[in-house]
């Protein structure tokens, strides 16, 4: 999960970023309509397609961070090698959920491109909002898609690997893919205050 740790970690730092771009867009677009009523005509499309983008590009540091939900009150009562193939079995249903959205996701892409038509290099073939910014829906569903794409892949090679660790090493797997216990989600929001004071000026 190496190399998925950096990717999802960098799309988490740009996700903020996108967010925060557009918080500030909304807070001027709220005091231009107060005080000089005029509106920018497409912050709120633009904030929607950010919400969607930053959702798939989190899904992916989510699982590397092991911060998906997990319910996990029947585990202090069940056998280790149960919990072991419990936490197999979470992963394989959220790598085939993960595999369905990009899947569907890419035949939105294809649908807003106008692949169907024949050739997708035609903007004639094109979607588009049906808004004042008229955006090609290409452009934001692709960003989308690729979020999604990167959490399957993720999703998909961490269900391979705990599925080798079950044969081999169930120690590994517990650390690795099982839920986080009391005191490393302690220290992760130890090491998160941490890094807050760090940028605070």
């Amino acid at each position: 999960m190496g190399p998925f740790n950096r990717i999802g970690r960098a799309a988490a730092i740009a996700s903020g970023w996108m967010l925060m771009a557009i918080a500030v867009l909304t807070c001027i677009e709220v005091v231009v309509r107060k005080f000089y009523d005029y509106s920018f005509q497409g912050v709120d499309e633009l904030s929607g397609y950010a919400m969607a983008i930053v959702s798939a590009a989190g899904f992916t540091w989510a699982l590397t961070e092991r911060a998906h939900m997990r319910i996990t009150l029947a585990f202090a009562y069940l056998p280790r090698i149960v919990c072991s193939a419990l936490h197999v079995v979470a992963l394989v249903t959220l790598a085939a959920m993960a595999v369905f959205c990009a899947v569907r996701g890419f035949a939105e892409v294809q649908a807003s491109l106008g692949s169907h038509k024949g050739d997708w290099m035609d903007p004639a073939n094109w979607r588009h909002a049906n808004t004042p910014m008229q955006t090609p829906l290409w452009m934001p569903q692709g960003l989308w898609f690729a979020g999604l794409a990167l959490f399957a892949a993720a999703a998909c090679t961490a269900a391979v690997h705990a599925l080798a660790l079950l044969v081999r090493d169930r120690d590994r797997l517990e650390r690795l893919y099982g839920p986080q216990s009391l005191d490393e989600e302690i220290e992760t929001e130890t090491q998160l205050a941490r890094e807050r004071e760090q940028l605070t000026p």
